[in-house]
């Protein structure tokens, strides 16, 4: 479908279905998914219209947090009140909450093994070194 298509908006099946799309957005970026975020509201499932997302962005940008999970707040509401907006902002932050906890875990086991220790001082001066390019 182009997204100049007049036909009418879809809706999110259930509460679920807000978890699980949002979750797969929350898997597809790191530090933004605002793009993917509309490819998948907007033409993918046709839950919001462009101008209906562009207005709900605005608003997303001058509150408090994270664009893309006040974005998540707004729809889980307008389609199923608070149980909605829990469910997808769950979806946003549930599975890379649990990365970066089994990350954690893995590090507080491995970090004192000889090839990790270098591994992460080389890492560390390569990040110096951007750092210091940028400048």
């Amino acid at each position: 479908m182009h997204s100049d298509d007049p036909s009418p908006l879809a809706r999110p099946a259930s509460c679920t279905e807000l978890f699980t799309a949002f979750t797969g957005l929350a898997l597809q970026g790191f530090g933004g998914v605002l793009a993917v975020a509309q490819r998948v509201l907007c033409d993918d499932k046709r839950w919001l219209s462009k101008g209906e997302f562009l207005e709900a962005l605005a608003l997303a940008q001058v509150l408090p947090g994270p664009n893309v999970c006040n974005l998540s707040l707004m729809v889980g509401d307008r389609y199923f009140g608070t149980r909605g907006a829990f469910a997808a902002l769950a979806g946003m932050m549930a599975v890379p909450l649990l990365i970066v906890l089994a990350a954690t875990m893995l590090y507080a086991q491995f970090a004192t093994h000889p090839l990790v220790a270098g591994a992460l001082r080389g890492m560390g001066a390569i990040a110096a070194g951007m750092i210091i390019g940028t400048a």
